[in-house]
């Protein structure tokens, strides 16, 4: 019998498959922002995505989006929710959240779709769905306004048993891993409820033995680690000696000049504390410690000499620095031991809303809270390794540490470790700093350097090639991070060849766009039956639905014909598949 259900027979009320389908795409939306910091279970990424992927598999593909959408809101929604402290007015910051979070949405919403549109293709649609979830979260890092990279599913390994395969295959390489996982766990699931056994066993072969491998890890992850994948490049020079600055004056949006003038004076006294101490090759100030141009300002300028000669060594300060012509940028400014400016690193990738209001007077006119943003930055358009005494090293600035081709390209032209500036100040205890210093280690492990992460309010750490964070500050703590910065200049194989594994990624969603676009060609192509009357009219017999049909909506059965598809047994088989 086609369509036949089966009721289990209770006195409880029947809960209806939609209402079902929506409490997996919720239970998956928790599960993945559960993975993320805080609070920081990483193994359940291998898991998460499961309820979702049951739910979409056999709905309409419009329906799997809205899935995939509702899943989205709750992941974005919590791992986001930092966003709503930008600016001085709540509602403003909340307004920011609400939309970012649902263009994000959209974005999961278009990979879910992907899940029933690709049943047809069997097996071979989960290494291509999970290169899709890859291109997805390439596409969204990088649109629109320059993107959003935050919440990676790769980023779930920054201190987990997988993170070691980071320095060959990436970040992007972790959530092709990860998702596929989840789909051949999934599909494992479907195949059990199918009672076929014998592919079960294969299936429970390929995706529970990575799953168990991966706990086992926790247990031996130095000697594990060294088996999957090759270590750093080795130190091949002289230790730098670094001095990282943590100020800590919390952000004060009611008095924006006086508190900027205490972050600022704060760390000179700190620096100038380090006198009489060993002497550091590099002290570093996070970004915005120095929020009025030291450059311009003749004032800030003689307080930058007097702390730099103080601690006897180069100065490398965050700070809003002025263009001219009432342009701003954000900038990574490197001083001599006698305060002389030696080198400058412009920021490049600059936070919509946060560093300036896109469409500028247009959208302050139309939206009057964008208006308390009262200057639009100017973004970089140089991205090279400063240096320090000989010593090339690189310098990327907060929001960029989630870009790994930034990372990458410093170490392609030299830098031999990295410094990374940081704010997060504005945003409390909210998992922000948490998350931002997650991103950092990813990035440690894929060029295989050292980062010195270095913010005004927490949280700062050293970051080691392997990925281990150490010395790392609480928020909200005054805190003076010294330590040896082991200088390296061989490349990992992830710097090597990060690009070709983000076009293998990019490739494989295409061929699968491809695949889904032939055969809906296919399926709508008409046949002529030229075994009954009429033939060679042009008449063509009843196609297929173009898509999977809901499994609540009643099906007809077709009319029994010698020459025609039975159409039940096609559908039974995709199922099989």
């Amino acid at each position: 019998m086609p369509r036949l259900r089966l009721i289990a027979d209770g006195t409880g009320p029947r809960v209806p498959p939609a209402a079902a389908r929506a409490v997996a795409a919720v239970a998956t939306g928790l599960l993945l922002a559960a993975a993320f910091p805080a609070p920081d279970l990483g193994m359940i990424a291998l898991v998460a995505l499961i309820p979702l992927l049951l739910a979409a598999d056999r709905v309409r593909p419009r329906t799997a989006a809205g899935l995939g959408a509702l899943a989205g809101l709750v992941f974005f929604g919590i791992v986001a929710t930092w966003i709503s402290a930008i600016g001085n007015e709540r509602a403003a910051g909340v307004a920011a959240w609400a939309g970012l979070v649902v263009v994000q949405a959209g974005y999961l919403a278009a990979f879910t779709a992907l899940v029933p549109a690709s049943r047809r293709l069997g097996r071979a649609r989960i290494p291509l769905l999970a290169a899709a979830w890859v291109a997805v979260e390439l596409i969204r890092g990088r649109f629109p306004l320059g993107g959003f990279a935050w919440g990676q599913l790769g980023l779930t390994q920054h201190d987990g048993p997988l993170l070691p395969l980071a320095g060959v295959i990436g970040a992007d390489g972790l959530s092709f891993v990860i998702a596929g996982i989840n789909l051949l766990l999934a599909e494992a699931v479907v195949s059990l409820a199918g009672r076929r056994a014998r592919r079960v066993a294969v299936l429970a072969a390929v995706a529970v033995v990575p799953f168990l491998a991966g706990l086992a890890a926790v247990a031996v992850v130095p000697f594990l680690a060294g088996l999957a994948a090759p270590g750093p490049p080795a130190p091949d020079g002289p230790a730098v000696k670094v001095a990282a600055i943590q100020g800590n004056v919390p952000f004060d949006r009611s008095n924006r000049g006086l508190t900027n003038f205490a972050v600022f004076s704060r760390h000179v006294a700190m620096t100038e504390a380090l006198a009489g101490g060993p002497r550091p090759d590099l002290v570093v100030w996070g970004e915005g410690a120095a929020d009025d141009d030291p450059v311009a300002n003749p004032l800030r300028a003689a307080d930058v000499a007097r702390a730099a000669s103080a601690a006897g060594a180069p100065l490398l300060l965050g700070a809003t620095t002025e263009l001219g012509g009432g342009r701003y940028a954000t900038e990574g400014l490197l001083f001599t031991p006698g305060g002389q400016l030696a080198d400058r690193y412009v920021k490049r990738r600059l936070v919509p809303f946060g560093e300036y209001v896109p469409g500028g007077g247009f959208t302050r006119a139309l939206i009057p809270a964008t208006g308390q943003l009262p200057y639009d930055k100017r973004p970089g358009d140089r991205l090279e390794p400063l240096l320090l005494n000989g010593t090339p090293m690189g310098v990327l600035i907060c929001y960029e540490s989630s870009y790994a081709e930034d990372a990458a390209q410093l170490t392609r032209r030299g830098a031999r470790f990295l410094v990374l500036l940081g704010n997060n100040a504005s945003f409390g205890r909210s998992p922000l700093s948490a998350q931002h210093l997650a991103s950092v280690q990813l990035r440690a492990v894929e060029q295989g350097r050292t980062i010195v992460f270095t913010t005004v309010s927490g949280r700062s750490a050293i970051v080691t090639p392997d990925g281990r964070a150490s010395q790392t500050t609480d928020l909200y703590t005054a805190a003076t991070i010294l330590a040896d910065v082991q200088p390296r200049s061989g490349l990992t194989v992830y710097g090597r060849i990060g690009r070709a594994v983000q076009a293998l990624m990019l490739g494989l969603t295409v061929a699968l766009l491809a695949l889904l676009l032939l055969g809906r060609r296919r399926r709508r192509a008409p046949v002529v039956d030229l075994g009954t009357e009429g033939a060679g009219s042009g008449t063509s017999a009843p196609r297929a639905p173009a898509g999977d049909p809901d499994p609540s909506t009643p099906v007809a059965d077709p009319p029994a014909s010698a020459s025609a598809p039975d159409l039940r047994a096609r559908d039974s088989g995709s199922a099989r598949s």
